[in-house]
């Protein structure tokens, strides 16, 4: 890995994240939805229900920031053929992938960060908690990394980003209202959904979901791995 290539790199997806539309949205609709919470009055509200909300909040954000853009990154550059010069070029393709990783996820981690202070409800998420958070985002960018070097058009692109958003996004609403509707057999499909581990490691301290987590991320790399071999081979 060449340190002056991935600096390079680094600035060639900076300077596109921040000039595209659709990429610079996902963060402002996090805050705005983010602005919205916060306006739920939160005096004598279960502990929970605070936790529960911080929780919604990352994840979407984990989702619509870590995991989107990234998507529509391959799909433009794609599209644009800039992808196969890369491809082409000298910088090895886990440059090409760690660049926009590292794009990504300093654009989640600041935009998290300001949701949950724009919330306003103290922050008292454990230890192990905080490390469920870093494998759930990083099974997020990894996951992000498979739809996007899947996707040759933003059409399908757009298509493909409805897959997380829907499944693993949108979720947790229904996991709040499982005390009023019969879920059935899809509340224990729930419950195994990053959301539901990492709330239930932060609420009941169920540290074995850190394994579960980082079961998930173990399977995403392994479909990576196979969809970045299929990808990038050489002729």
């Amino acid at each position: 890995m060449n340190i002056t290539r991935l600096t390079a790199l680094l600035e060639k997806d900076w300077k596109e994240a921040i000039r595209n539309p659709s990429i610079i949205f996902m963060p402002l609709v996090i805050i705005l939805i983010s602005a919205f919470y916060g306006f739920i009055p939160s005096n004598g509200a279960e502990e929970n229900a605070t936790e529960a909300i911080q929780l919604i909040t990352l994840n979407l954000a984990f989702v619509m920031t870590a995991n989107a853009p990234i998507i529509t990154m391959f799909a433009e550059e794609n599209e644009k053929g800039t992808l196969k010069g890369l491809i082409e070029s000298p910088a090895l393709t886990i440059e090409i992938l760690l660049s926009k990783v590292l794009i990504m996820t300093i654009i989640t981690v600041a935009t998290s960060f300001i949701s949950l202070i724009i919330l306003g409800f103290d922050i008292q998420f454990s230890i192990t908690t905080y490390l469920g958070l870093l494998i759930m985002l990083c099974f997020y960018l990894s996951l992000g990394l498979i739809l996007g070097l899947l996707s040759n058009s933003v059409g399908t692109a757009t298509s493909l980003m409805m897959i997380p958003y829907v499944f693993l996004g949108m979720t947790p609403i229904l996991d709040m209202m499982k005390e009023t509707l019969d879920l059935g057999f899809f509340e224990q499909i729930l419950s195994i959904l990053p959301y539901g581990l990492i709330f239930k490691l932060q609420t009941d301290d169920a540290v074995i979901n850190i394994l579960y987590l980082a079961i998930w991320l173990l399977i995403s790399l392994i479909a990576l791995y196979f969809t970045y071999k299929s990808k990038f081979r050489k002729q």
